[in-house]
């Protein structure tokens, strides 16, 4: 029965490759076909005059400028009162910030850490925020803190409110989700423009980009938790006489605050990355210590900023998911059980074990006097309370106090400090003794490198290569290809892998490309792209088949990548235009060491979690290591490899609007010019042709992806 079993999955497999073969077939046949009808019948027309004749009177950028120029005229007052708030809140914030001192800055960040993560996180945060000190940014830091801070909370209160009120009411749901889609795929440049005519230049327009860009996500996770709420939940709240408000307050939005919280974490990532390029709108911080290492060309100036700034993202994003994803007893209780500082993996050693108990004890220590601490406040507190209410019914206080006890002392602490540094001394400067740069280091080894003779041979080869054997060619072949050609493959491809509404999405998408007049722009964009993710999966996927068969290799990789999400994209521009100077290469370098992590952990990840039963099987039948990977493990792990590759062309569109500044030409180029011009119109019709090419490439992808899923799992 097993063999008979075996031989109907392999028959089964053979038909669905047989399949998949054959509408690759039809579809090149299909397009060889039109290619051939296109000459035929002489349709070889330039895209120029085919956007003349066919799309003649479409002026989507000029409907854009006048419904602008409307809103400006008629809601001047509002503009200028918004702007007016958002400048009273970032001054105020600001001026908090430099107020306090750095080891209240210091605890703020920590003792969230310590509380909802653990100590691991905790002596993290220390680093980090040292760091913004020791490399002398801590008024950088400060600042996009103040911008981050009031565009999260901006955010927050609008995209909380839209989730809550699209929760209650499916047909606004249905209306918002396509605005939402297109908001989480339009560059974050292009918002910058209608920004800037509406509120000028520095912090007021930067964080009105930043709202808009990074309310998606507080949106979509408020409406996704309400409407994850158990209905039985809710029907008892209502059987018990509640209003819907009641429900809403006292139930729903309590059982959902994890994904409320998580949508809370994602808006500020989102925000933090947007801030950073509003550096070119004339914002202040970390990012326009970035903005002006890449106008120097100073590679140590920007990976400082550049670290800060993944330092800040890391801390935040660590302290975002630990508060949306636990509360307090899973924390004390996974800390009871694992070890606070070392790797679990360490505890079949003595001396690890050793050093978790003195690490304990030391813990247990400052924990009872964190204790005794909050229990005299807590006496205070409900002496007061008695005082002014003159009620005895005050027991809920000590308990409260108890349960946060490392909370109220580190508020204890702060309280301290800032009279200390008002009547003693002041210490709201950090140290200057405390200062390092590591600029010097940095760039004295770039100097010695751009003078090596092998490594300029190197950039040289690879810039040559790139250009000759990838770029030209395929540029070449897209600007040959008839335009009606290239539309009718698209839609093949989309039909046979998606479906009829991928297929329709994809037609209406390139023709509003044509439409525009950004034909031949998108097509320089989308050869950038292709290029750039042909090379991610050349270095990627054999770099993820090393990572999943070594574990020190993925160990030591690990870092690597996470540090290379979270560096600001512009960070990556510094040392590419300094060793290949500014063109389209460049552009495509900097592209791939963007988007290559995730072909890399989707490729580790896929191999990984193929079923040891199944290699077991595969050994038995005497395959080799490399038999097994090439015949079982990659074909198995094929659906995840093609999601990673999904990631890095999203990842590689997004690079879309910043490799611009290093000479690269495309769709980005055309944001660029829009906000030198500030002209709205043009700004968006680039940014709708960057979000129909997103969109298509990633339906098409991950149809492929869910569909070779299927094939190896037919069950699903």
């Amino acid at each position: 029965m097993r063999d008979l079993a075996s031989v109907g999955t392999y028959i089964q497999e053979r038909r669905r490759n047989l399949s998949f073969l054959a509408v690759a077939v039809i579809v090149a046949v299909a397009v060889g076909i039109a290619i051939l009808a296109s000459y035929i019948l002489n349709l070889t027309v330039s895209k120029e005059a085919f956007t003349t004749n066919w799309f003649e009177g479409f002026a989507f950028g000029d409907w854009v400028n006048s419904f602008e120029d409307f809103l400006r005229s008629y809601f001047r007052w509002l503009t200028r009162g918004i702007s007016g708030g958002i400048e009273f809140s970032l001054d105020k914030v600001e001026t908090l910030l430099f107020w306090l001192p750095w080891p209240v800055v210091l605890l703020a960040v920590v003792l969230p850490a310590l509380k909802f993560a653990g100590l691991r996180l905790a002596l993290f945060c220390v680093g980090a925020v040292t760091f913004w000190g020791v490399v002398d940014m801590w008024d950088s830091a400060m600042k996009t803190l103040a911008l981050m801070g009031v565009s999260v909370f901006f955010s927050v209160i609008i995209g909380v409110s839209l989730g809550i009120i699209a929760a209650r009411s499916d047909t606004i749901e249905a209306i918002i989700r396509p605005v939402l889609d297109a908001m989480q795929t339009m560059p974050g440049f292009v918002y910058l423009i209608p920004a800037i005519l509406f509120f000028g230049i520095g912090g007021p327009p930067a964080v009105a980009a930043t709202v808009i860009y990074a309310l998606p996500p507080a949106v979509r996770l408020t409406n996704l938790g309400i409407r994850q709420v158990s209905p039985e939940a809710v029907e008892a709240a209502r059987s018990f006489g509640s209003t819907p408000l009641q429900t809403l307050v006292k139930v729903q939005l309590p059982l959902a605050t994890p994904s409320i919280m998580m949508g809370i974490n994602q808006t500020v990532m989102m925000a933090l990355g947007l801030v950073v390029i509003a550096a070119l709108i004339g914002a202040a911080g970390l990012g326009y210590e970035v903005w002006q290492a890449l106008r120097h060309i100073n590679v140590g100036w920007s990976f400082e900023g550049g670290l800060a700034i993944v330092f800040m993202a890391v801390m935040f994003d660590r302290i975002g998911y630990a508060m949306s994803s636990q509360n307090a007893e899973t924390v004390s209780q996974q800390q009871e059980q694992d070890f606070k500082l070392l790797p679990n993996r360490l505890e079949r050693f003595e001396f690890a074990r050793a050093f978790e108990r003195g690490l304990s004890a030391i813990y247990d220590f400052f924990y009872g006097i964190s204790q005794l601490v909050a229990t005299g406040i807590a006496t205070v507190v409900s002496r007061i309370v008695q005082v002014s209410t003159k009620s005895e019914a005050t027991e809920e206080i000590p308990s409260f106090f108890k349960r946060h006890s490392f909370l109220v002392t580190g508020v204890a602490i702060i309280l301290i400090l800032l009279i200390v540094d008002g009547l003693i001394v002041s210490f709201s400067e950090f140290p200057s003794s405390w200062r390092y740069t590591l600029r010097g280091p940095i760039d004295s080894a770039l100097d010695w490198l751009k003078v090596n003779g092998a490594f300029v041979a190197f950039t040289t080869w690879i810039r040559a290569t790139v250009f000759i054997w990838l770029l030209d060619p395929l540029s070449s072949f897209l600007e040959w290809l008839p335009l009606p050609v290239f539309i009718s493959s698209i839609a093949l491809i989309a039909w046979a892998v998606a479906g009829r509404r991928v297929a329709a999405l994809s037609v209406i998408g390139l023709l509003f490309i044509v439409s525009v007049g950004l034909w031949n722009v998108g097509m320089d964009t989308l050869t950038l792209v292709l290029v750039s993710v042909f090379l991610c999966a050349i270095i990627g996927i054999p770099l993820g088949i090393l990572a999943s068969r070594n574990d020190t290799f993925e160990g030591l990789l690990r870092p690597i990548l996470d540090a290379m999400q979270t560096m600001p994209a512009f960070v990556y521009l510094v040392p590419v235009v300094m060793f290949f100077g500014g063109n389209v290469v460049s552009g495509v370098i900097a592209t791939v060491i963007y988007a290559v992590p995730p072909t890399i952990r989707l490729t580790n990840l896929g191999i990984r979690q193929v079923s040891p039963e199944v290699i077991e099987a595969a050994r038995s039948y005497g395959s080799t290591s490399l038999q097994t990977l090439v015949k079982v493990q990659m074909p198995l792990a094929l659906p995840s490899i093609m999601m990673g590759i999904n990631q890095a062309v999203m990842m590689a569109l997004a690079m879309v609007a910043i490799v611009p500044l290093i000479g690269a030409a495309g769709l980005g180029l055309e944001v660029f010019r829009s906000i030198s011009l500030v002209d709205t119109g043009r700004g968006f019709e680039a940014g709708l042709s960057i979000v129909f090419m997103a969109v298509i490439m990633d339906r098409i992808t991950q149809a492929w992806s869910k569909k070779r899923q299927e094939a190896l799992n037919p069950a699903m």
